[in-house]
């Protein structure tokens, strides 16, 4: 797809970052051109950023600054990402203001959910209006053969960063509880720490050790590797505390995986965008729903068939649209 009017993006960040990698696959599909630094953009220019103040520096002042140093040069739109919520803790206050020193700075803005959305207008940009654009799935390559991998012990596999409120130490509590009931299950981390959060490994370590839990920290997995990766697990989990959108959980679905995913008002989101593509848990539920998925492996495969939109295609097209509703 080549859209000759579609603003210049601005992608920022390193390459395995989830936004900066999704940000260039947007780029991409509609045919922009790419600008990866701050200081090279061109003055007057539209320019669309997908942002975390994350990716600015370390306190989330420093991103409402280049934010609103970049407002005054181009004509910017922004896609608003790890938005904002209560459930972040101590810097919640902080971050919240500088989202609405973004949000205000944009011409118009946009995030990947209704309920991000609905955290942005309530807790950032009260009176304000963005537009959502889903993450899109990247269907990968049949899995049919994939789900007859044979593994000693069964795993239970969770994709991403290590950082707090992931819901890796529940996964473990949760397997602790199904080896007591005779399943020898493991934990495989698909994934390393997440800047700043080399600590919750350990911690996660020692934890499982406790409860004589078998986990394996893989580090990051090379892009060529994820979907195998993914697919060898017995259980996928999303079992994140404190999620605004999910490109993990896009990344199992894409996989062909139906992962359980810990319920809450985005995951519901999500289950209503692409149905049999999810299977849902509470606190209470876990592991009854691992001790399920673990006796009964097809339950972790969508069906062939399932409708898995929107896909690429889709978010560009869409994307195009909202940039053309903007400049009028």
């Amino acid at each position: 797809m080549l859209a000759l009017d579609a603003p210049d993006h601005l992608v920022l960040g390193p390459v395995g970052h989830g936004v900066t990698r999704y940000a260039g696959e947007v780029a991409e599909a509609v045919g922009a051109r790419v600008v990866r630094r701050l200081d090279r953009v061109t003055a007057g220019r539209p320019v669309h950023l997908h942002l975390t103040d994350r990716l600015f520096g370390r306190a989330p002042e420093d991103a409402a600054r280049a934010v609103e140093s970049l407002s005054r040069r181009v004509h910017l739109t922004v896609t608003l990402h790890d938005v904002p919520q209560p459930t972040d803790g101590p810097v919640f206050g902080a971050r919240a203001a500088a989202y609405a020193r973004m949000v205000r700075a944009s011409r118009a803005w946009a995030t990947n959910s209704w309920h991000e959305h609905a955290l942005v207008h309530r807790w950032c940009a009260v009176g304000t209006a963005g537009t959502v654009i889903p993450l899109p799935v990247l269907v990968a390559g049949a899995p049919v053969a994939d789900r007859e991998t044979v593994r000693p012990h069964p795993v239970v596999g969770v994709f991403g960063y290590v950082y707090p409120g992931k819901g890796h130490r529940q996964v473990v509590r949760a397997v602790s509880a199904v080896r007591r009931g005779g399943t020898m299950a493991r934990v495989e981390v698909l994934g390393g720490a997440a800047p700043g959060h080399g600590r919750e490994v350990e911690a996660l370590l020692r934890a499982s050790a406790d409860r004589g839990v078998p986990v394996e920290v893989t580090g990051r997995v090379p892009e060529a590797d994820v979907v195998v990766r993914l697919r060898q697990v017995s259980v996928p989990v999303v079992a994140h505390r404190n999620v605004s959108a999910s490109g993990s959980l896009n990344s199992w679905v894409a996989a062909g995986r139906r992962p359980l995913v810990r319920d809450g008002a985005y995951a519901r989101e999500m289950a209503g965008l692409r149905p049999g593509t999810i299977t849902l848990f509470d606190d209470s539920t876990l592991v009854p729903a691992l001790e399920s998925a673990l006796a009964r492996p097809a339950s972790t495969w969508t069906t062939p068939g399932t409708d898995l939109a929107p896909g690429l295609e889709d978010t560009a097209a869409a994307y195009v649209a909202w940039w053309a509703s903007a400049d009028r």
